[in-house]
């Protein structure tokens, strides 16, 4: 299909736009097709022209300058042009598809937090040191390197007062020198163990809390995983030029918009996890696939501690987690 003049199907889910004629023009977007559509089309971007509005300087400001490193951008912010982003990413995939599956101490010492039998106070740490360890086998998170990905990925929604207070203090610098240096430099594993990793560590929190109620013990565990799975709560795209997309009223999408998709959202209305990481999209998170098996790897754990507390016979793992996996990628 062609997304650039294909139209989406109808959906409940409408945009809505918020404009001010000369001073703003936002879209918010939280059907999964019309999210496709818009971002599969050629004027549609990743970064945002600071000199289309107030607005697009504030947020460009945000992040690509606040966010910016010695290496450059992360790679969230990258336009798709970048050949060498694309290429990496392609390679990415590809090195994480070849290590799924591969357990690790971090994984088990998740699984043994999510099924109750450790109540450990640092498993932010050691969900970082999951993420980090799936670019570096030698990367070691603690908790200063914890805080400094906590501030980096808070920091595109934190409060004017607070990043100004972070900025003058020193405080976002000394964090981006700090998970740089954890990540040897690499500005992916950098994205991974600050913004993709708070969302990863909210999804093994309610994990957590689910293996402690009997009645979603009791859910297949691919509705427990579309439970607990936390999405990006939204991404920004600009428009590099006029563009007619059929569900959106109020005339074209021009130079002065700001599109925001509801990720979290239209994760929520649609319960597929292709929507949760943008998967088969140009910016797709390489992690798609090897996210959601760690989080079923361990609540598959889990469920076998609570069916052997509760006299129940576990079910078999390979069979499980094969029956699983193929589910997931079909």
């Amino acid at each position: 299909m062609n997304r650039e003049t294909s139209t989406p199907s109808s959906s409940n889910a409408k945009p809505v736009r918020l404009r001010i004629p000369g001073i703003l023009d936002i879209v918010l977007i939280s059907d999964r097709e019309q999210i496709q559509w818009l971002n599969q089309h050629a004027d549609v971007t990743r970064p945002l022209d600071p000199t289309a509005s107030f607005l697009h300087r504030l947020v460009s400001r945000r992040l690509t300058s606040d966010l910016g490193f010695h290496g450059g951008v992360l790679p969230v912010f990258q336009p798709r042009s970048d050949t060498a982003r694309a290429e990496r990413q392609r390679k990415l995939a590809q090195q994480l598809e070849d290590s799924r599956g591969s357990p690790g101490e971090e994984r088990d010492h998740i699984s043994a937090y999510v099924s109750g039998k450790k109540d450990l106070g640092d498993i932010d740490v050691t969900v970082q040191q999951w993420c980090g360890r799936l670019f570096l086998a030698h990367y070691r998170a603690a908790a200063s390197t914890y805080e400094a990905g906590r501030l980096i990925a808070g920091w595109p929604s934190a409060p004017p007062w607070r990043t100004l207070l972070d900025r003058l203090t020193g405080r976002l610098d000394r964090a981006k020198d700090l998970a740089l240096s954890a990540a040897e430099g690499d500005l992916h594993c950098v994205h991974a163990t600050t913004i993709g990793m708070e969302n990863v560590a909210r999804s093994v929190r309610k994990l957590r809390a689910a293996a402690k109620d009997a009645r979603k013990r009791a859910e297949s565990p691919d509705d427990i995983l579309r439970d607990c799975l936390v999405a990006p709560p939204a991404v920004l795209r600009g428009c590099a030029g006029e563009i007619d997309a059929p569900f959106v009223h109020g005339g074209p999408l021009t130079r002065r918009t700001i599109l925001v998709f509801l990720v979290a959202r239209a994760y929520a209305n649609s319960g597929e996890l292709d929507v949760a990481f943008l998967a088969d999209q140009w910016s797709e998170c390489p992690a798609h696939r090897v996210v959601p098996e760690m989080l079923r790897a361990v609540w598959y754990a889990a469920h076998q501690e609570a069916s052997k507390e509760d006299g129940r016979r576990p079910v078999p793992a390979i069979n499980t987690l094969s029956h699983l996996w193929h589910r997931a990628v079909s």
